[in-house]
């Protein structure tokens, strides 16, 4: 967290980077979204995301109202998860049109783990790198 704090008082992310991260993130067709922005948004809101909802489930669970290996508890998390997924899936599909990949690409997101580090080396790229198709 401290590292947001750090590119906000800097000025390398401003809250209209935000902003735009949020309006655009069902505009996956046209949508583009700078490196920094990707990264920082990116995973600022995956942190916030997954801080709200495992502290929202652990605290059912520290009362005792639901066990971890109850089903209630993995529709929880498994919601969470499928959230955190769409979320990154659209920000990388518009790292993608700025970087003017085709969305197939996105595809390495289906293969564990290393689908991740391979994003995250596409996310990368420079703005117009390849041709659009």
């Amino acid at each position: 967290m401290v590292l947001y704090i750090i590119l906000f008082i800097s000025g390398l992310v401003t809250f209209d980077d935000l902003a735009d991260y949020w309006s655009g993130i069902l505009n996956i067709k046209y949508g583009t979204l700078e490196r920094l922005q990707y990264f920082a948004c990116t995973w600022l809101s995956t942190f916030v995301i997954s801080t709200i909802g495992s502290t929202f489930l652990s605290s059912y669970v520290y009362r005792g109202d639901i066990s971890p290996k109850s089903f209630e508890f993995l529709i929880g998390y498994g919601s969470l998860y499928l959230i955190i997924t769409a979320v990154q899936l659209s920000a990388f599909l518009r790292r993608l049109n700025d970087a003017r990949l085709s969305h197939w690409y996105a595809l390495v997101f289906l293969i564990p783990g290393i689908g991740n580090i391979i994003a995250f080396v596409i996310a990368l790229l420079p703005p117009d790198f390849g041709s659009p198709y």
